[in-house]
């Protein structure tokens, strides 16, 4: 389904990678420029590299960002049909899917927008639910105890690091 807001979001992005699961069953993957194509609700591979070229079938487009603190993540996977059309590769879109599982925006949550955490948290919580009653699975049990008991032996084999204190000695000059 095609979402314009995700699709110029997409459009920001320099490159992304292109990959498709070959007739053995293997992922192949390839970092590739692409071009929006909005009157197609499409995007197009104007150069794409050569082992590309044969490739057709269901696809998928990932773009990823960040800055050099590794901040402002933005990412973004979307979904298709690889096809030729017109002399040029080309990715028809079925599904945009953003990692924030949002659908107006590409960027994930960050500590700074405390609400955008918390959206993307009950997401999560929301999707694994819904994950295992389609499977009619029940919520697994957190085992505590064993948690408890690893953690206890961890603090006996080194109680410093552990307790979260780690004792450092400095050389004293005489």
């Amino acid at each position: 389904m095609w979402n314009e807001q995700l699709a110029a979001l997409a459009h920001e992005y320099p490159s992304g990678v292109l990959s498709i699961v070959d007739s053995n069953g293997y992922p192949l993957s390839v970092r590739c420029a692409v071009c929006l194509d909005e009157t197609r609700q499409a995007f197009t591979l104007p150069t794409p590299p050569a082992q590309a070229m044969t490739w057709r079938g269901k696809a998928c487009l990932l773009f990823h960002q960040h800055n050099e603190r590794l901040e402002g993540l933005r990412q973004m996977v979307i979904l298709g049909e690889l096809v030729c059309e017109e002399g040029l590769l080309t990715l028809r879109v079925s599904k945009f899917v953003t990692a924030n599982g949002r659908q107006n925006t590409d960027q994930m949550p960050h500590a700074a927008s405390p609400l955008h955490m918390l959206q993307f948290f009950w997401l999560g919580w929301h999707n694994a639910r819904t994950y295992l009653a389609r499977r009619g699975r029940p919520w697994p049990a957190i085992p505590y105890k064993l948690i408890e008991h690893l953690l206890d032996e961890e603090e006996v084999a080194s109680p410093t690091v552990s307790a979260g204190v780690q004792q450092v000695e400095s050389p004293v000059a005489q």
